[in-house]
């Protein structure tokens, strides 16, 4: 009963008359000329630089330092002037960066590609905004609120194998129980709800897609929208043929800093008064505009966005043709599970400046953590405890605490969460 009621007052929330307004407002900006939405784009980033540092501590004495004169950034051509910040910026300065109403404030973490646990805020009307630009997106392949939808995500933890929400009619399928052996009440659920859409990791669909063609089984589902990991074309290739549909992939951050939108030719499409977008050779720097609440002006996105121009920096008709940034390897559990978007084990614990997750074979792996003196027992603890509502008890695992050296990086200094050091035949022996 407390889950129904739970259920009730988000949806009233997410998809309120408030929701709808702006959801008209995104879906006419296409109307506008390109002059129109720079002239729009400008005048909201000179207000939140203004806002940001006469109300933010953060920002003003940031500024201080730096010696900015905020009276003069009057385009976005003189975002220049102002400092980048990071990640290590932010976590520890996260109070004093949010300006807005602690009644209308809420938590959201996010763990990337580095393990590194940030937390951010929004406030109610970030929200619905984010909201209304990915129902924007939806809408364009058929898909609106309130029609059956599959969610192949991170909601269910290790043990829980589905959940229903009937208010959104929406069907929730574990991600964590993909394997052979369950392929064929995947098939049956699905068939039997009949969803108009799908939203899941490309990982997590691929997977089914695999197992609906060794048991010679395909579906019809009008689109399937991914994201939070790198679509490969062959994944592409396959779900769509498996599943009779169009895939529609999205890229973002927790931080709400940037959004892209795949089109029809497979690229990237900036999203209109989202973000100030930067792009740089090895990473983006990116102004979120839909949230003033928790400003991030010139924040650094690790990830590598190959743009169709060949000057970088500001470019806002760039379409980006590659994601580069995103590509973890995958953990394997000794029954096929594969675990790949292990992130959110990592969120809520406080005090971890870099962590790593390490297979070398199909029954252990290790965490290597790089932690400040603040880490204790109740970090450790929490950690374990969502460690194992994502993989379960059937692998073991040891938390290592090394240092930063001990990470393993690539030449440019990125690396991933998930380094899976089995060779490719241990693996397909696993997944087979």
């Amino acid at each position: 009963m407390r889950r129904l009621v739970n259920q009730f007052f988000e949806k009233q929330l997410r998809y309120s008359p408030y929701f709808y307004k702006r959801l008209r407002v995104i879906q006419n900006l296409n109307k506008y000329s390109a002059s129109e939405l720079k002239a729009e784009q400008e005048k909201r980033l000179i207000a939140l630089v203004h806002k940001a540092y006469h109300k933010s501590q953060f920002y003003a004495h940031l500024y201080q330092k730096h010696r900015v004169n905020v009276d003069k950034i009057k385009s976005v051509r003189d975002l220049q002037y102002l400092p980048v910040i990071t990640k290590h910026d932010v976590v520890p300065n996260r109070e004093h960066i949010f300006i807005g109403s602690k009644l209308n404030r809420f938590k959201a973490n996010t763990s990337g590609t580095s393990g590194y646990t940030v937390r951010v805020y929004r406030n109610y009307e970030s929200i619905v905004e984010e909201g209304a630009y990915l129902w924007t997106h939806r809408m364009q392949y058929g898909h609106k609120p309130g029609m059956k939808t599959l969610v192949m995500r991170a909601n269910l933890n290790f043990f829980e194998k589905e959940r229903y929400d009937p208010f959104t009619k929406t069907l929730y399928l574990s991600s964590y129980q993909l394997k052979l052996q369950n392929a064929e009440w995947y098939y049956n659920r699905i068939k039997e709800f009949k969803p108009n859409a799908i939203f899941a990791y490309p990982s997590s669909v691929e997977s089914l897609a695999n197992f609906f063609t060794l048991l010679n089984k395909q579906l019809h589902i009008p689109a399937v929208f991914t994201s939070s990991e790198t679509l490969y074309s062959y994944q592409r290739e396959k779900v769509e043929r498996v599943f009779n549909t169009k895939i529609a992939d999205w890229y973002g951050n927790a931080e709400r800093t940037i959004a892209l939108q795949q089109n029809s030719e497979g690229s990237y499409d900036q999203l209109s008064l989202y973000s100030v977008n930067e792009f740089e050779k090895e990473h983006v720097i990116t102004t979120g505009l839909i949230n003033d609440s928790f400003p991030l002006i010139r924040y650094k996105v690790d990830d590598i966005l190959l743009t169709d121009q060949a000057q970088q920096g500001y470019a806002p008709d760039a379409s980006i043709t590659e994601i580069q940034g995103r590509s973890d390897d995958v953990l394997l559990l000794p029954d096929g599970t594969r675990v790949g978007l292990i992130c959110g084990a990592f969120d809520g614990v406080n005090h971890v400046l870099f962590s790593q997750i390490v297979q070398e074979d199909a029954y252990t792996f290790y965490i290597n953590m790089v932690v400040n003196k603040e880490y204790g027992a109740p970090d450790e603890a929490l950690l374990k405890k969502q460690v194992e509502d994502f993989v379960g008890n059937q692998i073991n695992y040891t938390i290592r605490y090394v240092q930063e050296s001990d990470i393993i990086k690539s030449k440019s200094g990125k690396f991933k969460l998930i380094v899976n050091k089995m060779s490719k035949k241990e693996q397909e022996t696993l997944i087979s």
